[in-house]
């Protein structure tokens, strides 16, 4: 499907120069935002570590007597491996910008390399952490699709507050180097912030009221993949709940009344929110994967997440690839929307199929 015989409305306009976000990637944003999280992280780091074996016998003591299965004792050791990899992240991208910011390298492509290891392997220890600790567990069909060669873009399910770890440490186990486009909140998270404006990536503003700026720099991040690399994209915009299903539904009914009809079969997922998608497609002739899962409740208390552990539900992922050469040139925008609707709609009945948990009406 080359994007030169694409229809016209599915054209995407780059901006000028990639931004990593809207008005939060400047430099006086970016510092006014670490000189809060940096210091934080290496604080509670020492801090939890110091305190560690104490937490341990405490928590220990508290769950023999609660009965909670060691919950709290779980989460104590994860958090504090999640902490230690979050500096060992921010650490390691501090030699590397030793290693090449002075010699303005820090954008070139081998630094990029160097960066996307260091996402592969902050992610898959992470993994590996919550596996030995809270019992997170994970199995995967369909990953030869990820092994062909040629760029994808990933539409992945938003159905956790873990989604781009998990994929992240999915993909990238595939030796895939990987771009994603996230919600500007993540930027929070030191790891994610420094590491995350040395890749490629997008962190978007979901409430803004003018999005041609984020729709332009998601396009453009589609524009120039390479053979080993994936942009991945949350394309629901947000997780699951009945409620926001019905109030979907209802601003579909006006403003794409045509969708409502397929949208109406929905079960576990919402609808595509397309802008963002079609912006990535109209980019880019990357092959469409779709990566659906079940297993992980989302965390919305931190009683809900102690309640949670060890998790009980393995992490089941779906994977499966479509050519962009197998999909017609001539399609105009509607009938792209179409298909990806239908797409949409295996992953709602898959979900529905497969996810052990309380069915979406049981779950409020």
């Amino acid at each position: 499907m080359s994007t030169s015989n694409m229809n016209p409305g599915l054209q995407a306009k780059s901006p000028p120069t990639f931004e990593f976000s809207v008005g939060h990637s400047t430099r006086r944003a970016k510092w006014k935002r670490r000189v809060k999280t940096l210091p934080g992280l290496i604080v509670a780091f020492f801090l939890t570590w110091l305190l560690l074996p104490a937490l341990l016998v405490v928590a220990g003591v508290h769950d023999l007597v609660r009965n909670r299965r060691f919950s709290t004792t779980r989460l104590i050791l994860f958090g504090a491996w999640w902490l230690a990899m979050e500096l060992l992240g921010v650490f390691t991208a501090f030699l590397f910008w030793l290693t090449f910011a002075p010699f303005r390298k820090l954008d070139s492509k081998y630094s990029r390399r160097c960066h996307s290891h260091l996402q592969r392997l902050w992610a898959r220890s992470l993994a590996r952490g919550a596996q030995f600790t809270i019992g997170f567990q994970w199995s995967a069909e369909g990953t030869e699709c990820l092994r062909s060669p040629g760029a994808i873009i990933v539409l992945a399910r938003h159905g956790s507050q873990g989604d781009a770890l998990l994929t992240a440490a999915l993909l990238s186990g595939e030796r895939r180097r990987l771009r994603f486009v996230l919600k500007r909140q993540l930027l929070a998270d030191p790891c994610l912030d420094v590491v995350g404006h040395r890749i490629p990536n997008y962190f978007i503003d979901r409430d803004s009221r003018d999005n041609s700026g984020e729709l332009a720099n998601i396009g453009s991040l589609a524009a120039d993949l390479e053979s080993d690399e994936a942009l991945v994209i949350f394309p629901e915009g947000t997780r699951f709940s009945p409620q926001k299903l019905t109030a979907a539904l209802a601003s579909l009914s006006q403003t794409a009344p045509s969708r409502v009809t397929t949208a109406r079969n929905l079960r576990s997922v919402l609808p595509l929110r397309t802008a963002g998608t079609l912006a990535a497609l109209a980019a880019s002739d990357a092959d469409i994967v779709i990566c659906n899962h079940v297993g992980v409740d989302d965390i919305s208390s931190l009683r809900h997440l102690r309640d949670s552990v060890p998790l009980e539900n393995p992490l089941k992922f779906k994977l499966w690839r479509t050519s962009r050469d197998s999909l017609p040139e001539a399609w105009s925008e509607d009938q792209l929307v179409q298909w990806l609707d239908n797409q949409w709609l295996g992953v709602d009945q898959w979900v529905t199929a497969n996810d052990t948990r309380p069915s979406p009406d049981a779950r409020h």
